[in-house]
């Protein structure tokens, strides 16, 4: 999940906002290794069943207990 996030001048006037989806995309991009985001999926729960486009997700699991 990621937040709003607002960038201010040295003045403290607000210069810039990125939005939530755009820093989840940024991510995605730069991660593309990484798990993927189910939150915005494209699909109802109906269409998963027909859809031939899924492609391969390698896993790697951390078997460390923090």
């Amino acid at each position: 999940m990621f937040f709003e996030v607002k960038i201010y001048d040295s003045d403290g006037e607000l210069k810039r906002v990125i939005t939530p989806k755009k820093l989840s995309n940024k991510f995605w991009k730069e991660n593309s290794n990484a798990l993927p985001d189910f939150n915005d999926n494209e699909l109802g729960s109906e269409g998963w069943e027909h859809n031939k486009t899924w492609g391969k997700v390698r896993i790697q699991v951390d078997d460390s207990v923090v």
